[in-house]
């Protein structure tokens, strides 16, 4: 009979062939920008295609079945892309893979090619194992998460490429498990003006004629003030769900991102562009933050006629929360305790991800990824410790089993 114990010590077994394999993915750029996939998309498909994996590739999103029950049916996922390589890099290269002090260094070598290669080498060890797994289990590989997953993990469910009732979601922070969400919505402002000299017709109420200009940036002022309140009031509502380690913000949170217009000194401005990045609390919906917005906008034009503003929601999504008492997350628990060898809490993960698609599918999802904010994700010298890689392998196997094996 198989135990917890033969699938950890079947890993550590594992541990030379899972490097060797995540320094050739890390090796591959999936850069998004430009979203180029072809090349990791193909690596993937044929890694599941060994594994005897029923798989497809569509839009490059890579989708490998076993079984073919819908009870129990679980899957488990990963992104392929990731953010630019961008400038900077010391400790090795970003394609480099390279080794250093139990490190594995590169672009995507934490977010999220570790989860790519841990659901493959979890499959692997079970398989290794003769393991007997029943219903159906999905190992996915998705494209553009970085982008908001619209031609990735939306893609395939959309069109029924990928079903399941849970979904172990390989993205965020490793060491505990995530049942908590957060929301987000990216908006963007843009105020239009009218060019003109500034010095000789200055943009000012007792001075104007007909050949002044209207400042646009001078006018998102309004704006700015808007969300700086915003802000303020976000600051009294605490989430009740807890963090994870070196996270310390509890309250949905107001990031002025960027900001564009002007183009010379002298002459008044005619175009202004803003983009605005919130992210929400569980306790906080989308929904009544956009409606806010647009309150704001409709008094905004009433006490300032020539405002020409428009505003444009570009991509959004409520929180959501998963019950942490079903079959499911015990078994996620289980393979944490099993791993750690202590019970850990289910967290809150307020970054964007691809869980909520699977969650508004009706899907129970819980997200386990690796490492933590010192892994430099998203910056120069990103890395993965080679233990954490191992850790979430393991974690992936031990939630496959505690799911699907045949008991």
């Amino acid at each position: 009979m198989i135990t917890d114990k033969d699938i950890l010590k079947k890993i550590d077994e594992m541990q030379e062939k899972i490097i060797q394999f995540h320094q050739q993915i890390i090796k591959i750029p999936s850069e998004n920008p430009p979203g180029k996939y072809k090349e990791i998309s193909e690596f993937v498909s044929s890694k599941f295609e060994e594994l005897g994996l029923n798989t497809i590739s569509k839009r490059k999103n890579v989708v490998g079945t076993r079984g073919g029950s819908e009870h129990p049916s679980l899957i488990v996922y990963g992104h392929m892309d990731t953010v630019p390589a961008y400038e900077g890099w010391t400790k090795a290269g970003p394609f480099s893979a390279e080794i250093i002090e139990g490190k594995i260094y590169g672009r995507g070598s934490c977010d999220d090619k570790a989860c790519i290669t841990a659901e493959i080498f979890a499959l692997q060890a079970l398989q290794e194992l003769n393991v007997e797994l029943e219903g159906k289990l999905t190992l996915l590989a998705t494209i553009d998460e970085e982008t908001g997953g619209f031609n990735g993990a939306n893609y395939v469910l959309d069109k029924g490429l990928v079903s399941g009732e849970a979904c172990l979601l390989g993205d965020g922070r490793g060491s505990f498990p995530a049942a908590y969400t957060g929301g987000f919505l990216f908006v963007t402002f843009l105020i239009k003006g009218k060019k003109a000299h500034a010095l000789s017709f200055p943009d000012i109420p007792i001075y104007r004629n007909e050949f002044s200009g209207v400042n646009s940036i001078q006018k998102m002022i309004v704006v700015l003030n808007f969300f700086t309140q915003l802000q303020a009031e976000f600051l009294n509502t605490e989430t009740k769900y807890p963090n994870f380690p070196g996270h310390p913000s509890k309250v949905s949170t107001v990031n002025i991102a960027k900001i564009e217009g002007g183009e010379k000194i002298s002459t008044v401005p005619d175009k202004c562009l803003l983009y605005c990045l919130i992210n929400t609390i569980p306790e906080q919906d989308v929904e009544s933050i956009r409606n806010r917005i647009l309150q704001f906008i409709e008094k905004a034009r009433e006490v300032d006629p020539d405002l020409d503003i428009n505003v444009q929601f570009t991509m959004s999504f409520e929180p959501f929360i998963t019950n942490i008492t079903t079959k499911f997350a015990n078994s996620v628990q289980k393979a944490v305790t099993s791993v750690y060898r202590e019970e850990r809490e289910f967290k809150l993960f307020q970054s964007a991800n691809d869980g909520h698609f699977f969650h508004e599918k009706g899907i129970e999802t819980i997200l386990m990824g690796t490492g933590s904010h010192e892994c430099n994700v998203h910056a120069a010298d990103e890395f993965v410790y080679i233990k954490d890689l191992l850790d979430t392998t393991k974690i992936f196997a031990l939630t496959i089993f505690n799911y699907l094996a045949k008991e």
